[in-house]
């Protein structure tokens, strides 16, 4: 027995090849000679826990057997060979035969290699370990590798080793279990991911289902190792250690992994700020088409009926939301409201791919979003930014009006990020008209290349916005700022960096602003002044 220390944490570790890790190659006694080449035989030696159908008693050891049939590569000359397992004696040992070619010269250097499979002409594979299942099946058959070096002696049609042949096993073998921060062991891990810190070499482990013991040959390291474990739910827990593993020993930690809190993976979710707020989707007109579930304060999900009323009781009570509604026919979402304050979090793409909406990029129909989350000129939506999450919008490519009004007259202060590289009509049109709490816009608008009124009066009005997003784009098109920061009387730092700008780009884009501000642009550029160029009075710097 023997204990290792990962990070802080005692790890109890089991050698699987305590009696000895050496596969010896004798001479055979006898051999037959092949018809169409060179007859190689040679007698394997008793596995001492080495490989070879591998089997865990339980008892932190490895105990290990030849079968008939098995496979040896014997490689030189840019080839391999194959040699098979022919007969296993009573006292463990095994005969092993090959034909190799006519012509293969006396003291023929040559590599070993158990299993064939982990061999080519050149000797071990460089690809053994990049993909594996989690499997002690998996690993016996074809990752419980050993090899050696030696030589052949070659008279007329037979061939045998040189003398004794030591196979040597080149990775050690894991059994990792995982618990989370409470102690309760994770018992359904359906894949994980182990990274070398040091040489940035990745193992990738995909199970065939949900497992509580994950089996992994890695090669010998000292360096610190990055785990991440991805549970049956999608649940994804994260490690971080250091261990000295040794090539032939069988280590069986038990890891505790931190709970990643994926932000992609929260469903849009509304928090209660104030008691008391009702939260639904709430139509009095047209048709209902949104199909929506519900889960409030982590209970299971439930189907939502039209204008159904969700009461958060208390302070801090949230209801999440869900749905299936990807389909190319129809229009926008059904609007959802909330009658007292609220914070606001989650993707939004828990509204379109109910079951994997983590991964989901994609928006299905145009106006998908238009006017979801918004209030009128008279009623201010009371949707506030959370202190700590954020509602994620991860679309690449929009589509016509997608986000238009999404958040008009909310009561947001920080604006989500904006992710898309492709644009489409009206895409962000008056997307945040009205919002006078904003005081933070995404750092950047990502896009270069633009279309009509993409960004029409995206941020109209958000009179407490100081600081303008980075507008990369090198040629504007039509009305593409259109109105853009129309009456956002306190802005007063805009970098845009187009070189083309076009004709009725910017028209009153700057309306209303400070006299005074800060605008970045090319240099070289000409820009016209005013509420539709660069505002007079303000300092211009050229980059």
């Amino acid at each position: 027995m023997k204990n290792i220390k990962y990070l802080g944490t005692l790890l109890l570790l089991a050698m699987a090849w305590a009696c000895s890790n050496d596969n010896e190659i004798v001479k055979p006694e006898s051999v037959q000679p092949a018809s169409d080449g060179i007859t190689f035989t040679a007698t394997f030696g008793v596995k001492n826990g080495t490989s070879r159908a591998l089997s865990d008693p339980g008892d932190g050891t490895l105990t290990a057997s030849w079968q008939q049939g098995e496979e040896i590569a014997i490689v030189f000359g840019g080839d391999k060979y194959t040699a098979t397992v022919t007969e296993v004696d009573a006292d463990g040992s095994a005969t092993v035969t090959a034909t190799l070619p006519a012509g293969t010269p006396n003291n023929q250097p040559v590599i070993y290699i158990y299993p064939a499979s982990a061999a080519d002409g050149n000797g071990l594979r460089g690809d053994v370990l990049s993909s594996q299942d989690g499997t002690l099946a998996t690993l016996s058959s074809t990752l419980d590798i050993a090899t050696a070096k030696g030589t052949l002696v070659v008279d007329g049609t037979t061939a045998q080793p040189n003398g004794t042949v030591t196979l040597m096993n080149q990775f050690a073998i894991c059994k990792f279990q995982f618990t989370d921060e409470n102690d309760q062991a994770i018992s359904d891990i359906t894949s994980l991911t182990i990274t070398d810190l040091a040489t940035t070499e990745v193992i990738t482990v995909t199970t065939p289902s949900p497992m509580a013991s994950v089996y992994v040959a890695m090669m010998p390291s000292n360096n610190s190792t990055k785990f991440e474990v991805t549970d049956a739910e999608g649940n994804i827990y994260q490690k971080t250690s250091s261990a000295h593993l040794e090539a032939g020993m069988f280590y069986r930690p038990t890891l505790k992994a931190i709970f990643f809190d994926d932000p992609l993976k929260t469903p849009l979710t509304f928090e209660a700020k104030e008691a008391g707020a009702i939260v639904g989707v709430f139509v009095f007109e047209g048709t209902h088409t949104t199909q929506l579930q519900y889960k409030l304060n982590g209970d299971e999900w439930k189907d939502y009926t039209l204008n159904d009323e969700i009461i958060l009781e208390n302070i801090g009570d949230k209801v999440s939301f869900r749905g299936d509604n990807h389909g190319t026919e129809g229009d926008a979402l059904d609007p959802i409201r909330c009658t007292a304050p609220c914070y606001i979090y989650g993707n939004v793409m828990s509204l379109l791919y109910k079951e994997n909406f983590a991964t989901a990029t994609t928006l299905p129909r145009n106006y998908i979003f238009y006017g979801l989350l918004s209030g009128n000129e008279d009623y201010l939506m009371p949707i506030y930014s959370h202190p700590t999450k954020d509602v994620l919008l991860p679309a690449t490519t929009l589509t016509e009006q997608c986000y238009r009004i999404m958040f008009a007259y909310s009561c947001l202060s920080r604006a989500p990020m904006l992710p898309a590289e492709t644009l489409s009509y009206q895409c962000y049109g008056n997307m945040f008209e009205g919002c006078t709490s904003l005081t933070s816009a995404p750092t950047t608008l990502p896009a270069t290349t633009l279309t009509e009124f993409c960004y029409g009066g995206m941020f109209s009005g958000c009179t407490s916005l100081k600081t303008a997003p980075v507008l990369p784009a090198p040629t504007l098109v039509n009305a593409c700022y259109y109105g853009m920061f129309n009456g956002c009387s306190s802005l007063n730092n805009v970098e845009c960096l187009a070189t083309n700008l076009g004709s009725s780009t910017t028209y009153t884009w700057l309306n209303g602003v400070p006299s005074t501000g800060t605008f970045t642009k090319k240099a070289g550029v000409t820009w016209p002044t005013g509420a539709s160029g660069i505002p007079e009075g303000w300092t211009v710097v050229e980059e």
